[in-house]
C-alpha cells in the first residue's frame, strides 16, 4: 500500500474515532475540519504509519469504503493544481486517459460560456456559473467545485481557474458522475453520499427510512463534519470529505 493511503487511512480513522468517543453527537468546527483534511488528507500526511487507532467495525468498514475514492479525487485535484497551463486537444485527450472516470474536461470562459469540450458537448446541461465567484475563505488560485442534479444524474464540477494578475482568464472544469467513483470502493452499496443540497449514491439503502434523511445538512455541515445518528432503530455513522469548498458526506450504517 502506498504511503499517502496508509497515512490518509490512519488520519481518517483518527477522525472517526473522535466522531464516536463519549458523546455520540460531536461538534467539530469548519476551520479544524479544514485543517484536518488539507493536513492529512489532501497533502502528505505527517502522522507515522505505525500509530495505532482502535476501530470498531462500522469503522472499519466506513474507512475502506472511503479511502479508494478519496485516492482517486485526491490524484484529480493535484493533477489540476500542478497544471502549468490549459490543455490542449492531446494533452486533454491523455488527461482522461488517466481518469477514465471522469466525464470530460470543458474550458469556460470568464463569463461562464463553454469554449472547447473534450470529447464533445456534455449530455447533462451544466451551469458554469457558480464556478465563476471566489468562494469565502479561499483565494482565487484555490480549485472550486459545484454539485449539480440533473435528469441524467447529478454530475460533480471540479474547476481549475487560471488567472492573469489576479483576474480570471480561463476555468478549466473535470466533471464526473460520483456514480463513476463507485468501482473502485468494496461493497458501495452500503455507502450513502450526499452534499448539503444533492444526494450523490444512495447505495442499496432506502435513503427516506434511514436517519441521515431527517437532517438539514445546510445547517449541520456549518458546525460539524462528523457524527452518529439514529432513528427507528437504524444507526448511521457519517464523516465529510471536501472536494474544493464543497463538504461531501459519506455515511454507513452501523454494523
Amino acid at each position: 500500500m502506498h504511503k499517502h493511503s496508509v497515512c490518509a487511512i490512519t488520519a481518517l480513522a483518527a477522525l472517526l474515532t473522535l466522531a464516536l468517543a463519549g458523546c455520540a453527537q460531536v461538534h467539530d468546527s469548519y476551520k479544524y475540519s479544514r485543517n484536518f483534511y488539507h493536513t492529512h488528507i489532501n497533502k502528505p500526511a505527517t502522522l507515522k504509519i505505525d500509530d495505532n487507532v482502535l476501530l470498531d467495525n462500522t469503522e472499519q468498514h466506513l474507512v475502506q469504503r472511503i479511502m479508494p475514492i478519496d485516492e482517486e479525487i485526491t490524484k484529480l485535484e493535484k493533477a489540476l493544481d500542478a497544471m502549468p497551463a490549459p490543455p490542449n486537444a492531446e494533452e486533454a485527450n491523455a488527461f482522461l486517459g488517466r481518469f477514465p472516470w471522469l466525464t470530460g474536461l470543458y474550458m469556460v470562459a470568464p463569463d461562464g460560456t463553454l469554449g472547447a469540450a473534450v470529447p464533445g458537448t456534455p449530455l447533462k446541461q451544466l451551469d458554469f456559473s457558480p464556478l465563476l465567484e471566489v468562494a469565502p475563505k479561499t483565494v482565487p488560485r484555490d480549485l472550486r467545485s459545484s454539485v449539480q442534479d440533473s435528469p441524467f444524474g447529478p454530475e460533480v464540477l471540479l474547476a481549475r481557474p487560471f488567472l492573469q494578475e489576479d483576474h480570471l482568464v480561463l476555468l478549466l472544469v473535470a466533471a464526473f458522475d460520483f456514480r463513476a467513483l463507485l468501482p473502485y470502493a468494496a461493497s458501495p452499496g452500503e455507502l450513502v453520499v450526499r452534499t448539503a443540497d444533492t444526494q450523490l449514491w444512495s447505495g442499496d439503502i432506502d435513503y427516506a427510512s434511514t436517519p441521515m434523511a431527517d437532517i438539514d445538512w445546510n445547517e449541520t455541515l456549518k458546525s460539524r463534519t462528523n457524527g452518529k445518528i439514529s432513528k427507528n432503530g437504524m444507526t448511521m455513522l457519517w464523516v465529510t470529505r471536501h472536494i474544493a469548498e464543497t463538504p461531501v458526506v459519506f455515511g454507513i450504517a452501523k454494523q
